[in-house]
């Protein structure tokens, strides 16, 4: 009887023992939220607008809505709206309004810029008799500006005689102009081997020279409107005698072209010396 009492207690004893055990090695988590604003699902938002602008002559503005922000409160706010890095030729119109609750405001922006692609991130700060908040918005506006003006090219003769003898060294210059042309445009233009480039230079952009045979190839790479002066000189034809060899009609130059469009050669005449 002795030894059954003793055996019950520590029976007692063990499972006392594996109790105190479960319960010491017990984890338990509770979650807990705590609305700052009412209602639960009230917040501010926003939307930023891409855009896409026309101009026709450097300088052109363009205003419109760049950014919409959203009361979805039942309280008022005032909202302050800056670019988070200025940028020069965008001016924000209404940076700064009050919006009553469950409502909208367009953000309008007045733009001045040249042709590009641009992006444009905002600042937008927000007060309300609870609390404030400020949001750094993660999309960009993106403002695509187009020069619609169509592009145009001409070539004038400066300088030089159209009607020259024969056997006779001559010097001519002339402009080759383009307006409005599309970001990294080409002009291209062959000079004929009967002459010799004796100089060059452009406003902008930047002119290579290619020889391929006895024609030079020129090259001009441009994103504006500018000029290119070229000077040329007749040459020694292969046995060593000054052109024009030959009376007849030349071209100083093919045509210069630009998407597309094409001038019309110069033409001088050479006649028996």
């Amino acid at each position: 009887m002795k030894f059954l009492v003793f055996g019950l207690i520590l029976i007692a004893l063990a499972m006392a023992f594996q109790l105190n055990s479960d319960f010491n090695s017990y984890y338990a988590e509770r979650g807990n939220q705590h609305a700052v604003v009412e209602p639960k699902d009230a917040y501010i938002g926003y939307t930023c607008e891409n855009v896409s602008i026309a101009i026709r002559r450097e300088g052109d503005v363009w205003e419109g809505t760049i950014l919409k922000i959203y009361n979805n409160m039942n309280e008022g706010i005032h909202v302050t709206v800056s670019l988070k890095e200025e940028v020069d030729g965008i001016e924000i119109k209404n940076g700064e309004f009050d919006l009553s609750p469950n409502s909208m405001k367009e953000v309008v922006a007045r733009i001045s810029l040249p042709a590009g692609v641009y992006y444009v991130q905002f600042t937008i700060s927000a007060e309300f008799e609870n609390g404030s908040a400020e949001i750094l918005t993660i999309c960009s506006s993106e403002i695509v500006v187009e020069n619609v003006t169509k592009p145009k090219i001409s070539k004038t003769l400066l300088s030089g005689k159209t009607v020259v003898k024969t056997h006779t060294k001559e010097t001519w210059t002339f402009v080759i102009s383009v307006e409005n042309p599309k970001e990294n445009s080409t002009v291209k233009d062959v000079i004929p081997g009967e002459f010799n480039v004796l100089s060059y230079s452009a406003t902008t952009g930047s002119v290579s020279i290619t020889t391929l045979g006895k024609a030079k190839h020129i090259f001009w790479t441009l994103s504006e409107s500018g000029e290119l002066r070229i000077t040329i000189e007749t040459a020694l034809n292969p046995a060593g005698k000054q052109e024009f060899t030959s009376s007849g009609r030349y071209y100083l130059n093919e045509g210069a072209e630009l998407d597309g469009m094409k001038t019309s050669p110069i033409i001088v005449y050479a006649v028996c010396n």
